[in-house]
This record gives C-alpha cells, structure tokens and sequence, in this order.
C-alpha cells in the first residue's frame, strides 16, 4: 500500500511539474504499444483498423489522465460520468457495426477486402468504444480540473459563426483548390464517387463523417489542441508551440506505416505527411484559440481534413499553396509570434 501511494504520489508531482511530457509520455506509450503490436497482423487489415483505432485514443487519454493526476484527485466514476460513457461507447460502437454493414462499395471500397469478423476485432472494436466513452465523458467529470478542459466535447454551447466555419472551411478549400488546379492544368484526383447523385453520395458521407469524428481523427484533438497546445503556451509563442505539436504529432504516427495502415512509403509518407502538419498545426492552434477553445469544432476540422478526399476532387499541389496562405495569414492576423498564454477555459 506505502509502495502504490507513493508511485501515485510520484505520477502527481511528475504531472503538476511536467505536464507535456507526462502528456507526450502517456500519448506515445498508449497509442505506440497498440500500433507497434498490430505489425505481425500486417496481412490482417480489418484486425489491424480495429487495433489503430484503440491507438488513436493516445492523445485525449493522455491528456485526461495527466489533468487527472495534477488535480490530486482520484479517477471519476460517478453516475452521470458513467452513464455518458456507456451511452457514447454504444453510439461509437453502433456507427463501427453500421460502416462495417455498408462495407465496401464501387468506387468507395475504403474497408478492407476480407470483411471476415473475428473475435479479436469485436473485441478491439470494443475496447476502443469504451475508450472513446472514457474521454467524451470527461466532459462532465465531477474533478473540475478535467471537466474544464474538456466539457466543450460536448455540443452544448456552439457559437454560429465557428459552426459554420468549421463545417464549411475543408469544403471550400477543397473546391477552390480544384480550381486553381484545372486552371493551370495540374493533376487533380476525383474520388470513385464523384459524379453520382448526391443523395445516393450522402449517406456515405455523413456515416464516414461520423465515424471519423469520434473514432478516426477527431478524437485526437482533446490531446494535440485540448492540452498540449494550451500547457505549452505557457512557455512559448503559440507559432512555437504549434511546431512542436506538428513535430510530435508526426512522429507519433511512425507506426501506422510500419503495421501497413498507411501503406509502405515511409520515408515519402512521414515528409509529406509532416509538412502538411506543421500547416494544420498552425490552422488549428488557430482556430482552437479563435473559437474559445472549443473541442467540438476544432474535431470537426479534423474529421473534415481526413474524410472530404474521399469525396470532392483533390489536387495536392493547389492544396498545399491554399494552406501556405492560409497558414501565414492565421499567424499574421494574430501575431503568432508573440507569447501569448491561452487563459481561456472551456465553458462548463
């Protein structure tokens, strides 16, 4: 008992101290030990999305646990936390079942080609709703250090015009690009269900969507923009500490290369993928600090930025001048370079 309450004690004081790199300790432990695992099942790909998905919880585990730990307080099981945890695990566990129903279609066969169910994918398809659960929960834990960072998980509370914004941005950015794209003649992709009718094509978006936003993407942000952005501002600019998340950020997704979800080109994968994330970083530091710090919407973004590939024309070229622009004019307009700690909250 004396052993366990002073490794507890140590954590604490390692947390209140240290809380970036308890958080970066934490988000690499948990999503790493998961990817890292899933590299012998490299021919086993829908075993393999189950895995990466518990993974993907790194981040916003991490952080909750880390404000947990620095509060002094124990972990939150009361009634109304668990509730909204069981709720949320089902829902995130029904959209998986749903897409997993649709499965693959023409010219949107984005799953695996063997759908085969085995235990072992039920029960990481389980672990990672129950996950999910723990960190959207947060939002109306009864610690007030974690339900203040975290209660904006929740859609209680959105400001029209960030709604907008942020449902609307990826979608236009998109679009222009293709434009710009066709006007110069560089290459543009169209996904397999360009051109069919959009009522037969919005099903499969909004189910994509979902899933993505709770599952595969925008579950990280309650991490990268929810705790590690505003803890580091504390010490540097927020351009500087948008870098280093970007930084983190990439490196973090090393395994998904090494167990094939992200395919074989590494070293091409990791350059490319980094230089766009030092931009999103950016954006997103950004946008989370322009919108009060809301988690919602800043997932929103990052569910757009990883599902409208798959439905709207995309040149890589013309997207990568638009979010140069975009990222200089967003550390232009605010003076990203200035140290400016983040003092908002969350509202509760």
């Amino acid at each position: 008992m004396k052993s366990e309450r002073a490794l507890t004690q140590a954590l604490r004081s390692f947390a209140g101290r240290r809380p970036v790199v308890a958080f970066l300790l934490g988000t690499f432990a948990w999503s790493w030990l998961f990817w890292l695992a899933a590299i012998p099942l490299r021919g086993q790909s829908l075993l393999v999305t189950s895995i990466v998905m518990i993974g993907g919880f790194g981040p916003a585990l991490a952080a909750v646990a880390v404000l947990g730990l620095r509060s002094g307080r124990g972990p939150d099981l009361g009634a109304r936390r668990l509730f909204v945890l069981a709720g949320v695990a089902v829902l995130i566990f029904a959209v998986m079942a749903l897409r997993y129903v649709v499965g693959n279609v023409a010219g949107y066969e984005t799953l695996a080609s063997d759908l085969t169910l085995t235990v072992p994918i039920v029960m990481a398809a389980v672990v990672a709703s129950l996950a999910g659960g723990w960190v959207i929960s947060s939002a109306v834990s009864r610690n007030p250090a974690v339900r203040t960072r975290m209660a904006s998980l929740l859609p209680t509370r959105l400001n029209l015009r960030w709604t907008v914004f942020a449902c609307a941005f990826y979608p236009v950015m998109i679009l222009v690009s293709w434009g710009l794209a066709s006007l110069v003649g560089a290459d543009v992709e169209y996904p397999g269900l360009w051109g069919r009718p959009l009522l037969e094509v919005l099903p499969y978006y909004a189910l994509t969507f979902v899933l993505v936003l709770l599952a595969q993407g925008g579950n990280e942000e309650p991490g990268w923009r929810g705790f590690m952005q505003p803890e580091a501002q504390r010490r540097f600019s927020p351009l500087v500490t948008a870098l280093l998340v970007a930084l983190a950020w990439s490196l973090w997704h090393l395994p998904l290369y090494l167990n094939g979800f992200y395919g074989d080109e590494l070293v091409g994968g990791m350059i490319g993928g980094g230089v766009f994330r030092i931009l999103l970083s950016i954006f997103l530091a950004w946008f989370y600090s322009r919108s009060g710090g809301d988690l919602f919407l800043t997932s929103i973004l990052h569910a757009s930025f990883n599902v409208m590939p798959n439905f709207l024309p995309t040149s890589d070229l013309g997207l990568l001048v638009l979010w140069l622009v975009v990222a200089v004019a967003a550390v232009v307009s605010d003076k990203m370079w200035r140290r400016v700690p983040c003092t908002f909250e969350a509202t509760s």
